[in-house]
């Protein structure tokens, strides 16, 4: 029951933030929304692994702050969200309220992260601006913002969901090293993409590939460098049958 109204409440929630985003940009070109479209898309299916099987980090994660930086936040919550249930509900086959959830999460994530970088004076018009000192600040409450909004959303169905804490289920699923960097990279990821799409525009998605392509190898070779060998495991002493 409690369950049930969480999810409710933060797909209501959603849908506020994306009506209080705005009506869409006309001077956003068709182009530019497929563009930003399929690199979120891509995102989605691209994910990293945690040590111990603790979750995963997903790529998207850098495809949406490069987009809630480049676009107005109408089109970046709407692009970022729809990329998010296109995934869930065509590669990943979630059930429809598991997509609607994960729908709403992203709007209320990126919503609050561009609201947070707008607020708080940053700039992205061009690549002077978005490379200015200036920016620093806000960069890092937006990055701040959007992973602790994205994670204690989460963390509140998985807590009911298993009949948790909210704070044990955030603590030792998002708060925890190897998540934090991960985390990090991520919003760097992100910030590079932009860069590189105010550099180069439309032929920066090459870049960003190979970029996506190094980050997640070196990442996945991170992880498993660094985790615990397993316990081993001996044969059964034969002479003691």
């Amino acid at each position: 029951m409690l369950l049930t109204a969480y999810i409710t409440v933060v797909v209501a929630a959603g849908g506020v933030a994306l009506w209080g985003a705005g009506a869409p940009d006309p001077t956003v070109g068709a182009l530019a929304i497929l563009f930003w479209l399929l690199a979120n898309l891509l995102g989605e299916v691209l994910w990293l692994p945690a040590p111990q099987g603790r979750g995963y980090l997903s790529m998207a994660n850098a495809a949406n702050f490069a987009t809630l930086l480049i676009l107005p936040m109408s089109e970046a919550v709407l692009i970022t969200a729809l990329a998010g249930l296109i995934a869930d509900l065509v590669f990943r086959r979630r059930k429809w309220f598991q997509g609607a959830f994960n729908f709403a999460a992203c709007a209320l994530t990126v919503a609050a992260a561009s609201s947070v970088f707008s607020r708080a004076g940053g700039s992205s018009a061009n690549i002077e601006g978005l490379l200015s000192p200036l920016n620093a600040v806000p960069l890092l409450l937006a990055g701040v913002t959007y992973f602790l909004v994205n994670t204690w959303v989460v963390s509140g169905v998985v807590a009911l969901e298993a009949r948790q804490s909210v704070w044990h289920v955030w603590r030792t699923s998002f708060a925890f090293s190897y998540e934090l960097v991960g985390a990090v990279v991520l919003k760097l990821l992100g910030y590079l993409f932009a860069i590189l799409f105010l550099t180069w525009g439309y032929m920066s998605a090459f870049l960003a590939v190979i970029a996506t392509y190094f980050v997640r190898d070196a990442y996945i070779r991170y992880v498993s460098q660094n985790e615990p060998p397993a316990p081993e495991v001996r044969a059964p002493d034969e002479r003691a049958a």
